[in-house]
């Protein structure tokens, strides 16, 4: 692999955690403010109120993050983004409008909590949730496009038939893995947050506490929904053979006929041995220890779990994203006899990620570009210090 795969991998690899944190966040923080509303709980407003001002800082996050790894992507790979760009225009379109409302709804939340009454606050929530899921809608169904090319047409030119692309096997099982998977990361580190403040000064307010037992319930819960999803989704995945054999063949799980282009096994069974600990964790805090949850060594349980749960997703999308490696379309080798000329030799080009743009390779434009990185994690490393770490 290229330098320029790993550049893409690092920037997607924190913007993807940070982005999974974000959706459980803007689900959450809008149903604790009206509950807390409902029942006068102002530890719970505090709380939830403290929560908000994290999300928004992982959505900065989330958000530089994903602006280096477009801007990595235009540089290396400009034909790729010109032809699946206009390839995928609709679910990009979905994911970009839903990341605008998004980001509107973000600051209106945030600037409104105080000076909104509290039924519009509530439904500039609603506003705030729902775009959370309508930005991974658009993008997985690009993912599963990526997957196999499910509705891509030739009519003079490609083009991509919305409906048959929504019924692409690996869509709904790749959305519905993310979102469950972003929640059950999300519940846990909600629980690390305050077992970490638990850790500082030794206790937690009433309404903190409750969260950080229901985040380990919750989390546990979205941790066992998470094996039945990833099972439907690997199962999925025989719809795209390469990616398949790429991954599992190795294990004895193998789709005869079809050649395997790298092994991609070590990474799965890394990332199971990450559900494994989760899972052991969890077992300890919420069955075969669950009074000792609220102590120092539950508080340090919960915040590793949490560390693992975050390391899951992110082995996992790297296992998504290198095992369709060289391609950026796992199916193309298979498709290719079925697509006509000219495009059968201007798709093989451009979704082939061995060829990166000859003006990206000089090695004065790398050197560049790591020096850049260092100054981009030193400012990301102080911002979270500042919101985590740093007392008022």
């Amino acid at each position: 692999m290229g330098i320029s795969i790993f550049f893409l991998a690092l920037v997607f690899g924190i913007h993807i955690v940070a982005v999974n944190v974000g959706i459980a966040l803007a689900t959450l923080v809008p149903i604790l403010k009206r509950r807390a509303e409902s029942t006068g709980d102002s530890q719970l407003v505090e709380a939830s109120r403290g929560l908000f001002r994290i999300y928004a800082a992982t959505y900065a996050l989330a958000g530089v993050m994903g602006t280096a790894f477009t801007v990595f992507l235009l540089s290396f790979y400009p034909e790729f983004v010109g032809v699946a760009g206009n390839i995928t225009m609709v679910p990009f379109g979905i994911a970009i409008v839903a990341i605008v409302l998004h980001f509107f709804a973000i600051v209106a939340y945030w600037y409104g909590w105080d000076a909104f009454d509290s039924r519009t606050h509530f439904y500039t929530g609603v506003l705030l949730t729902v775009t959370a899921y309508l930005i991974p809608l658009g993008f997985r169904a690009v993912f599963a496009f990526l997957n196999t090319p499910i509705g891509l047409e030739f009519d003079g030119k490609p083009s991509l038939n919305v409906l048959q692309a929504l019924a692409n096997p690996t869509f709904l099982p790749l959305y519905l893995k993310s979102v469950v998977g972003a929640l059950a990361l999300g519940a846990l580190f909600v629980s690390a947050v305050f077992a970490f403040k638990g850790l500082r000064s030794g206790e937690l307010s009433g309404a903190e506490e409750s969260l950080y037992l229901d985040g380990l319930k919750w989390g546990t819960v979205g941790l066992f929904a998470m094996a039945i999803l990833g099972a439907w989704y690997a199962v999925s995945l025989t719809n795209t053979p390469i990616k398949f054999n790429n991954i599992f063949s190795s294990l004895g799980w193998a789709i005869q006929g079809v050649q395997r282009f790298s092994d991609y096994s070590w990474l799965f069974l890394l990332k199971m041995a990450l559900v494994v600990l989760q899972a052991y964790l969890l077992l300890e805090l919420m069955v075969l220890r669950p009074g000792e949850a609220a102590t120092k060594r539950g508080y340090t349980y919960s915040i590793l779990a949490a560390v693992l749960a975050a390391l899951t997703v992110l082995t996992g999308e790297y296992l998504n994203a290198f095992s369709q490696y060289p391609y950026f379309v796992a199916n193309l080798p298979l498709v290719a006899s079925s697509v006509p000329e000219p495009w059968r030799t201007i798709l093989g080009r451009s979704l082939d990620l061995r060829n990166t743009s000859p003006l990206a390779l000089d090695p004065a434009l790398y050197s560049v570009t790591i020096l850049a990185l260092v100054v981009l994690f030193a400012a990301a490393g102080y911002f979270l210090y500042v919101v985590f770490f740093k007392k008022e």
